[in-house]
This record gives C-alpha cells, sequence and structure tokens, in this order.
C-alpha cells in the first residue's frame, strides 16, 4: 500500500511539474507555413526554413524543418530559440506575453519551397495572428508609443483667491507606434474648482505618431488659499497589440496667496425707463464683501457716468461718479446705494468697474453695465395748454370782480 500511495504522490507531482512547464492553452491555431515564411502571433514570429519532405512505401509523408522564433524587441527583431524538428516534436520557449509551444503535425510538397503545418499554443493574450510572407525580415512589430504629456497654466504664478487659471494638456507622440485607447485622467487639484470646459477628448482617443495636440482645455477657479501639489495628468494608451501602456506628466506646484479677495454683487437696474422732463430715477445697490483674510484696500467704484446723465447716493461724488473707501476688513462688507437719471432724452449704458489694492498689488475689473432709455414726457407741456385756455375766464372773472370792488367803493364814500 505504501508503494501505490509514493506512487501516486510521484505521478501527481510529475503532473502539476509537467503542467507547469507547459503553456497554458488559452490559444490554439495551426497553419500551413511554406519554406522562407513565418507565423507571427502578437510580437513573435516563428520561421521555416529548410523544409524536406520524404514519403515511404507505405505512402506516410515524413520530413524536417528548420524552425527559429523572434520576437519584437527595442525596435528589432530578436532571436529567442531555434532548431530543428520532425513530425510531432516540439519548440517551446517562453515570450515577454507568455509561453509559447510550436509543434510540427504535418508536411506536404508544395511548390519549390514545401510547406509545413505548424501548430502554435500560446498563454498570451492575442491579438493578432498569421502567416508572413518573407518571414520576420518583411515585417515589423508594435512597440511602445512615446508619449510625452504636458501640462500648462495661464498663468502660472501670482494667484490668489478667487483667480481664473486656463489649464491645457498636450499629448506628443514622440515614436514610431500609433497609440489607441489613450485616456486621460485630469482630476482638478485640492482647493480649486473646474469651470468653462472648452475641450474634453479625455477618453478613446488615437494619437498618431509624430504629433502633438491640445487634448483637454478648461478653467479652475482657486477657493482655498494655501500650497496645493498637483498630481501630473495620468494617461493611459494602448500600442496595435492592446497592451497597456500609462504615461504621467510632471507635477505641478501651485501657490494660491492668502490675500484679501471683494465680491461685487450688483442688485438692479437694467432696462427702465426714465422720464427725463420729471427727472425720474432709477435705484440700484452694489454689496462689496471681501471674502478674504487680508483687509482690501483703497476701493474705488467708478460709474462710467455719460453725458446728460446724473448720480446721487451715500458716499457717491455726483461730479465724477465715483465711490471710494479706503479700507474693507475680511469678513466685512459695504452696501452702496445709488440712484440714476436722465437730464436729456436718449439711450444711456453705464458702466460700472472697480479697482481696490491688496497686499501691495493692485485689481481691477467690471461689476455691470447700467442701460436704460430716457424718453420725452409731454404730461406738462399738455398741462400748459390746458391752463392756458382756463386763464381767459379766470382773467374775465378777475376784471369784473375789480370792476364790482372798485363800483362798491365809489358808492360807499
Amino acid at each position: 500500500m505504501k508503494i501505490i500511495r509514493y506512487g501516486a504522490g510521484i505521478l501527481l507531482l510529475a503532473l502539476i511539474l509537467t503542467a507547469a512547464m507547459m503553456p497554458a492553452a488559452a490559444w490554439q491555431r495551426d497553419n500551413w507555413v511554406e519554406g522562407g515564411d513565418g507565423f507571427m502571433v502578437n510580437n513573435v514570429i516563428i520561421d521555416t526554413t529548410s523544409i524536406s519532405v520524404s514519403t515511404n512505401e507505405n505512402n506516410t509523408t515524413t520530413g524536417s524543418v528548420s524552425v527559429t522564433a523572434y520576437e519584437w524587441r527595442n525596435d528589432r527583431w530578436e532571436r529567442i530559440n531555434g532548431t530543428s524538428l520532425r513530425l510531432n516534436q516540439t519548440m517551446n520557449f517562453t515570450a515577454a506575453d507568455g509561453n509559447y509551444s510550436v509543434k510540427v503535425i504535418d508536411f506536404r510538397e508544395v511548390g519549390r519551397f514545401n510547406e509545413v503545418r505548424l501548430e502554435v499554443w500560446t498563454s498570451a493574450n492575442v491579438t493578432n495572428s498569421g502567416v508572413i510572407k518573407g518571414g520576420h525580415a518583411n515585417a515589423t512589430g508594435a512597440g511602445r508609443p512615446d508619449l510625452v504629456v504636458t501640462r500648462v497654466l495661464s498663468p502660472s504664478g501670482d494667484i490668489s483667491v478667487g483667480d481664473v487659471v486656463t489649464v491645457t494638456v498636450h499629448i506628443e507622440n514622440r515614436g514610431r507606434y500609433e497609440a489607441r485607447n489613450v485616456t486621460i485622467n485630469d482630476p482638478a487639484p485640492e482647493g480649486f474648482v473646474i469651470s468653462n470646459v472648452s475641450i474634453n477628448n479625455t477618453i478613446n482617443q488615437t494619437v498618431n505618431p509624430n504629433s502633438n495636440n491640445t487634448y483637454r482645455s478648461y478653467q479652475i477657479r482657486a477657493i482655498d488659499p494655501g500650497s496645493v501639489q498637483w498630481q501630473g495628468v495620468n494617461v493611459t494608451a494602448e500600442n496595435a497589440l492592446g497592451i497597456r501602456f500609462n504615461y504621467n506628466s510632471p507635477n505641478t506646484t501651485i501657490v494660491v496667496s492668502d490675500l484679501a479677495a471683494l465680491t461685487f454683487t450688483p442688485q438692479g437696474p437694467n432696462g427702465n425707463r426714465v422720464d427725463y422732463h420729471t427727472r425720474s430715477s432709477i435705484n440700484g445697490s452694489i454689496t462689496i464683501r471681501n471674502t478674504g483674510t487680508l483687509p482690501a484696500q483703497h476701493i474705488s467704484i467708478d460709474f462710467g457716468l455719460p453725458n446728460n446723465a446724473t448720480i446721487s447716493g451715500r458716499d457717491i461724488n455726483s461730479t465724477t461718479g465715483t465711490v471710494y473707501i479706503d479700507q474693507i476688513m475680511p469678513n466685512n462688507q459695504r452696501v452702496i446705494e445709488y440712484s440714476l437719471s436722465a437730464t436729456a432724452e436718449g439711450f444711456f449704458e453705464v458702466p460700472i468697474t472697480y479697482s481696490y489694492v491688496y497686499n501691495g498689488s493692485n485689481k481691477s475689473g467690471t461689476i455691470q453695465t447700467v442701460t436704460y432709455s430716457a424718453v420725452g414726457n409731454t404730461t406738462i407741456a399738455t398741462a400748459l395748454q390746458y391752463w392756458f385756455v382756463l386763464l381767459i375766464p379766470v382773467i374775465l372773472i378777475a376784471a369784473v370782480a375789480f370792476f364790482l370792488w372798485r363800483r362798491h367803493r365809489e358808492y360807499k364814500f
């Protein structure tokens, strides 16, 4: 019994070792290959030469063939194995993508060079296969695309809270091989939000050799101060064989200054009509809030008054149409109320702009543009015409009254 158990154990171990040494039968195919040609699987070519065929008196065909295996490495074919095989003999080898086994299963006399039937097994994930006329000398393998990923920021420095930065992602293929199924992973850095995406070609793109294009363009706005280490753009791509590669742009450091950041929130007006004879007015307000951590200084608001337009309100210079505030502290706000009117008929545009100083730097921009139309008012002119008509009986009544009063005084005396 012990002998039987030991024998069974040795047999099982032998089977395990044999299975480990043989390639997994993930893919199998047999093809007739002419002498001088090759059979290509992925980046491997099995060349056949010196095929000799003979048939004995029993009409049984036999023969021999020289088989050489090449693999595409470093942009050229490199020999990895070779031998002479007879019928039912096998050559095993290992390539970069898996194990291979080549077996001779038949011979035949065809033309000048004869043919051999090869059965090829491999554990690799096969994406292409077939007979190559002329063997490896007439074939090119699929290599790694030489991609260079670049992220460009504009502006690249002097960024403060509230600033907007334009980001573009470029991919250049400097190599000889096409990059397929290119996917770009480029999340926003911490402390920023993405806005205004104009180009977003980030999935399943093809990048041709010797090309350089923009595949993503968008804007990010700083919402938090501090120094951010932004991870590089991650790009994945495949070559013609479906082999996947990873690429990354360099990391980017973004420093957002801990400065003042004013927000200007206008409340009306826009598109109102004003009766200029009555000097009717349209009213609005602007709320200024410091959302930063440092004081904002020398805040100026300019109402670009056109001719025949006037403005009034607290802290507003009615002559120049400007507001000046010396300082607004963090988490504080000011409300500017104003009243616009016209002194002549016409269409009016009042651009409202701002400027302020923080930490020695200047910032300026536009808040809004108020538009309104002042139209002629005929109410007063019509009223004057009516009073002129009514004035005649009034004059007559006054004259009669004066005459009676005079007569009364004469009779009295």
